[in-house]
């Protein structure tokens, strides 16, 4: 999923704003973005994922999604002039460019893309309470398979019939993002793996079977 503002944009104006950025490196597990930091600048994704996450009012910590090349990080504080949202922390090797937030506000004014972005945020939070509301009513290995099989498709790399997802995220970090606890999210891998659908590693995981995911994402 883009951010609203690539969302809008045409490819000559794209070109525009990446004209604009320094280009950037950050290892895997490096933190790039503090939740409730100011928003100084923005991160156009060029090779590589990120996790976003935010904390919740427990004290943990929330797997919100997965974001690879082409996306824009950190937009919407930038362009609101409010702190950060949620965490921004690489789970690969990243490479991008960072863009002053004075400038993208003055490439949006520009070009006048204020109203296309804020009737594409609004259909974008439509579809996410819908999501949101769809997987309350799914069984905690339904939702895993349904995020697995996204992973796979989005950030997998295919290798001899399998899907590696290379991701340095922990079993709670992935359990978080179906709201599912660490214990929960073991017991699910377990499951899978017995079932012969994944295989795991250390900050790995295999799908060895991305039909039988769907078949048990569809149950």
């Amino acid at each position: 999923m883009s951010s609203d503002v690539i969302a809008v944009m045409t490819p000559e104006q794209r070109q525009g704003l990446e004209a604009l950025g320094v280009r950037v490196q950050f290892p895997a597990n490096h933190v790039i973005f503090w939740e409730g930091q100011p928003s100084r600048s923005i991160l156009i994704i060029q090779q590589g994922n990120v996790a976003v996450i935010q904390g919740a009012p427990d004290g943990s910590e929330v797997l919100l999604a997965v974001r690879g090349p082409g996306e824009l990080m950190g937009d919407e504080g930038a362009l609101m002039g409010e702190p950060r949202s949620a965490t921004v922390k690489a789970v690969s090797d990243v490479v991008g460019l960072d863009v002053p937030a004075e400038d993208l506000l003055k490439f949006v004014d520009q070009h006048h893309l204020w109203p296309q972005m804020y009737r594409n945020a609004i259909h974008r939070r439509r579809e996410s309470d819908n999501e949101r509301a769809s997987l309350t009513r799914f069984t905690i290995t339904r939702r895993f398979a349904l995020m697995l099989i996204n992973l796979a498709e989005e950030t997998g790399t295919e290798v001899g019939g399998h899907w590696e997802i290379d991701l340095a995220l922990s079993q709670q970090e992935l359990g978080s993002r179906v709201g599912a606890s660490r214990e929960a999210a073991a017991k699910v891998l377990r499951l899978l793996r017995e079932q012969g659908l994944i295989r795991t590693g250390r900050q790995k995981i295999t799908v060895l079977d991305l039909d039988g995911l769907r078949t048990l994402a569809s149950e």
